[in-house]
């Protein structure tokens, strides 16, 4: 099983693993996403939402959370720019639909660790990025660039 910590921080997934199946992250305490159209939004294992979430044209998220685990639907990667999971402190575990599997380990336990996913010409290049000390999840979002975007209602015709 592969490690990604701090002597190999980088794993280039090939086109293959990039999009069949879902990617499972699991050990993660929130997911971030950005779509192509820069879309951002964020979701806590408890459910907390904030942004907006990119849904697939089956009406599923792209990025979400099912029994635990982060999910990224592979299937619809093309409307994903990047996306970020935060861990707790232990190491998180990433599963292929291949049954390839690594951890992600933060070096220090008593920092947590940010798996960051970058779409990257149809491939997934995915990052172990440590966190110099615990932050709440918004300055983590901060840190690495993801602000959420907000809903906004379609407008209603003047003529209806």
């Amino acid at each position: 099983m592969r490690e990604l910590g701090p002597d190999e921080p980088v794993l280039r997934l090939d086109a293959r693993q990039s999009a069949i199946g879902s990617l499972i992250v699991s050990g993660a305490t929130a997911a971030a996403w950005e779509s192509t159209d820069l879309v951002t939004g964020s979701l806590t294992l408890d459910g907390t939402a904030q942004g907006t979430p990119v849904v697939t044209p089956g009406n599923r998220p792209l990025v979400g959370f099912d029994e635990g685990d982060a999910v990224v639907a592979l299937r619809h990667v093309r409307s994903l720019r990047r996306a970020l999971f935060v861990g707790s402190g232990a190491p998180l575990g990433v599963q292929l639909f291949d049954d390839e599997s690594f951890t992600v380990h933060p070096g220090d336990p008593a920092h947590p660790v940010v798996l960051s996913l970058l779409r990257i010409d149809g491939v997934l290049e995915l990052r172990a990025e440590p966190l110099d000390e615990p932050l709440p999840l918004e300055a983590v979002l901060r840190q690495f660039g993801f602000v959420p975007t907000t809903s906004v209602a379609p407008r209603r015709s003047r003529t209806s």
